[in-house]
């Protein structure tokens, strides 16, 4: 009997404390006015600033001028406009569509040696020498311009290693 007396004690001191904090205290308004967000500075003409005004839009986010007789792109970036010419925006184009150009300088520490009739290749890594064998008919265009440097050095007379 003590235990359900002290049961229903405890269930109407909840209730009366549920409905006195149901109504929420009202907010105070802040002193300080919320900030406004400027709006993005253009030209009258709607194109961006740092863009000439003899630009013309080529595609989104670029646009091109002529700049000393030679003409040159304005690109979006992240960071702002970058300014690129027409080689290099060709390239990051290529790059965008997911056709990026292939590689065709040797990188450094790698080095090739003819064995058995095939062609082996190693690298300096940081973590070791990594080596492969490749036959001459399946070489990659790095691979090629390699061996072609070596065969010229070593008609010279000079040795690579």
């Amino acid at each position: 009997m003590k235990n359900l007396k002290f049961f229903f004690f405890v269930l109407s001191l909840s209730c009366a404390y549920a409905q006195s904090s149901a109504a929420p205290a009202p907010r105070v308004a802040a002193s300080k006015p919320d900030p406004k967000v400027a709006p993005v500075k253009r030209h009258p003409d709607g194109r961006p600033l740092g863009i000439p005004f003899s630009a013309t839009k080529v595609s989104d986010g670029a646009w091109r001028a002529i700049e000393n007789g030679k003409p040159v792109i304005y690109r979006s970036t992240a960071f702002g406009f970058s300014k690129l010419s027409e080689e290099e925006n060709g390239k990051i184009q290529r790059m965008i569509s997911g056709k990026p150009d292939e590689a065709t300088e040797v990188p450094v520490g790698l080095s090739v040696a003819e064995k058995d009739g095939k062609l082996l290749f190693k690298r300096i890594t940081p973590f070791g020498n990594y080596e492969w064998t490749k036959d001459k008919n399946d070489l990659t265009v790095v691979e090629k311009n390699l061996w072609l440097q070596t065969q010229a050095s070593s008609v010279k007379g000079e040795v690579k290693q």
